[in-house]
C-alpha cells in the first residue's frame, strides 16, 4: 500500500515511525560469493526493503573499531531530512552530503535476505570471512570477529561501563 506524496511519487506506508529497533548479535560466515544474510526478525522490524544503504560507520572511527552500518531506506531517508532543505550556498552541509554520497553504497536485498556489500567497504571494516551483526537501535553494525570478539557476560569492566552509560542517558 502506498500514498501520493507532494512531488506525484509514492511513499510506502512502512515509514519510518514503523520501523522497529532492532537488538542482539547475529554470527555470520560470508557465502562464496561475500554475501551475508540478514536475520529474519531483523529484516521484518526493517519494513522487509528491497535495499539497504551501507556505509562505514562514522562513530566507530577509534584505530581498529571500524564497522559499517547498514540502514533501511526510512530510517536512512529519516536522517537525510535535515539535509533536504539546506541552502545551495552552505558550504559545509554540501561538503558533508557530498562526502555521504561518495561513501554511502545502495545493496539489493534478495530474496533469501542476503546482501553483497562491495570489497571497499568490507576491507574497510576488516571483514572478510565472518561478519559478526550487531542490532544497534534503527541499524545494524557489521563487525569483523576481530574487533567484536564475542562477549560471555563476564566482561566486568564493559558491564559496569553499560551500567554508568544507561544510568547517565536514562535508558
Amino acid at each position: 500500500m502506498s500514498e501520493e506524496t507532494p512531488a506525484g511519487g509514492e511513499k510506502s506506508v512502512r515509514d519510518a515511525a514503523l520501523i522497529q529497533p532492532l537488538l542482539g548479535r547475529a554470527d555470520h560466515r560470508l557465502d562464496p560469493k561475500r554475501r551475508w544474510t540478514i536475520p529474519a526478525d531483523w529484516f521484518e522490524r526493517m519494513g522487509c526493503p528491497a535495499q539497504v544503504y551501507v556505509m562505514p560507520s562514522i562513530a566507530h572511527l577509534d584505530g581498529a573499531e571500524r564497522c559499517l552500518d547498514v540502514f533501511c531506506p526510512a530510517e536512512f531517508d529519516r536522517r537525510m531530512e535535515a539535509f533536504r532543505g539546506a541552502a545551495l550556498s552552505d558550504a559545509a552541509k554540501a561538503r558533508f552530503t557530498s562526502r555521504m554520497g561518495e561513501l554511502v553504497s545502495c545493496v539489493a536485498v534478495d530474496t533469501m535476505k542476503r546482501i553483497r556489500v562491495k570489497d571497499s567497504l568490507l576491507a574497510f571494516a576488516g571483514i572478510s570471512t565472518e561478519v559478526v551483526l550487531i542490532g544497534a537501535g534503527y541499524h545494524i553494525e557489521a563487525w569483523s570477529p576481530e574487533s567484536r570478539p564475542k562477549l560471555d557476560g563476564s566482561e566486568a569492566a564493559v558491564l559496569s561501563s553499560l551500567v554508568a552509560q544507561a544510568q547517565s542517558m536514562g535508558f
